[in-house]
């Protein structure tokens, strides 16, 4: 495991939430890679904090499908199957295109606006990001559309679906040709919820997940750390 630094937990943020945010972003920046262990004490000395945080932390991680724990053998980042993609993404579909109905109705300017500067950042990124850039700004996105809905079980649930699918998109950056493909989709949802219209949104965003989900098994499939069950 590579140091993640001493001071990686502000004093004032070293609890479990802290350091789950802390582990969650190496995880997602490709520093801890599946297959990883998950040392507490190691953990808990590079971070700065007792072990009791990392441990709580670490039940977080592996309620968002971010890390495994096994009797006996402690934590590790999780390694994603072939199945794993097919789950999560048929997930996603039903709840982000529940989502995007629902938020049409719901979204206030205040949401609209969000969503503006989130697909701004999108077309920024675009397919000259990073790997990791391309997949938050994507994240951010998403996010604000189950933010959108005011329902705090559908944040909840959305939050770990997403945070799932960052982990492995997060590994692979879109070329330019399906960065810009993306991006268009996710005009085409913006311009829905901004109408209001309500089927569109919902047909619109589960056209988008399954579009995703295409690729993401393409390359997986094409990917020589490829694990298929």
């Amino acid at each position: 495991m590579q140091p993640l630094g001493r001071n990686a937990v502000p004093l004032s943020q070293r609890t479990s939430e802290g350091v789950a945010r802390v582990l969650r972003t190496e995880i997602f920046s490709g520093n801890l890679r599946p297959g990883e262990p998950l040392p507490e004490r190691l953990l808990a000395e590079n971070l700065g904090v007792s072990r009791t945080p990392v441990r709580e932390a670490l039940f977080t991680l592996q309620s968002e499908g971010l890390v495994e724990l096994t009797p006996n053998r402690g934590a590790t980042v999780r390694t994603i199957t072939s199945h794993d993609i097919v789950q999560i993404y048929s997930l996603r579909s039903v709840l982000e295109s529940y989502a995007a109905r629902e938020a049409a109705r719901t979204r206030t300017r205040e949401d609209l606006d969000a969503l503006v500067d989130a697909q701004a950042k999108l077309e920024r990124v675009g397919g000259s990001g990073t790997a990791v850039e391309q997949a938050l700004a994507d994240l951010a996105f998403h996010k604000l559309i189950s933010d959108a809905t005011g329902s705090r079980l559908l944040q909840t649930i959305m939050g770990q679906v997403l945070a799932f699918t960052v982990s492995y998109r997060s590994n692979y950056a879109y070329p330019a040709e399906r960065s810009a493909i993306a991006v268009e989709q996710h005009r085409g949802i913006l311009d829905a919820l901004r109408e209001q219209d309500a089927p569109l949104a919902e047909q619109l965003m589960r056209e988008h997940v399954e579009s995703s989900s295409t690729f993401a098994l393409k390359h997986f499939s094409e990917s020589e750390h490829a694990v298929v069950p």
